[in-house]
C-alpha cells in the first residue's frame, strides 16, 4: 500500500512533470527553428515513468534489505534505468536523419532533468528516514 507521504510526492512529482513538459513544449513552439527535433516530447512520458519505476525499485529493496545498501540499490536501478534510455534512444541513433544531434541533445538534457529530481526526491525521502 502507497503512504500517504508517497502519495503527495507522486502528486508533487507528476506536477513538476507536467512544469518540464510545458517547458520543453513552449521552447519548441517558440524557437522551433533551433530546437526542432520530430517527435521529441514523446521522451517526457517515457522519462516519468522509468522515473517513478527506478523510486518505487530503489524503495522495495530497501524494504527487503539494510538501509545502508541504499547506494548498491541506486546504482543497480540506475543502470537499468540507463540500459532503457539507450534501448529508447537507439532507433534514433541509427536512423540517419537531419534532426538526430537536435533529438539525442534534448533526450540528455530531459534525462538529466528528471535524473536531478529523481535524486533529490531519495535523499530527502531516506534522509528524514534515516
Amino acid at each position: 500500500m502507497i503512504s500517504k507521504q508517497d502519495f503527495q510526492s507522486l502528486q508533487k512529482f507528476s506536477f513538476a512533470a507536467i512544469f518540464i513538459f510545458a517547458g520543453h513544449y513552449s521552447l519548441l513552439h517558440f524557437f522551433s527553428r533551433y530546437f526542432y527535433a520530430p517527435g521529441v516530447l514523446f521522451v517526457h512520458p517515457f522519462m516519468f515513468v522509468i522515473t517513478i519505476a527506478t523510486v518505487v525499485a530503489v524503495k522495495i529493496i530497501l524494504k527487503r534489505s539494510k538501509p545502508d545498501m541504499l547506494g548498491y540499490a541506486y546504482l543497480a536501478t540506475s543502470l537499468v534505468k540507463m540500459f532503457f534510455a539507450i534501448l529508447f534512444l537507439l532507433p534514433h541513433l541509427i536512423n540517419d536523419s537531419f534532426f538526430r544531434k537536435e533529438y539525442v541533445l534534448q533526450f540528455f538534457m530531459i534525462y538529466f532533468i528528471y535524473l536531478t529530481a529523481e535524486v533529490v526526491y531519495l535523499v530527502r525521502q531516506f534522509k528524514n528516514n534515516v
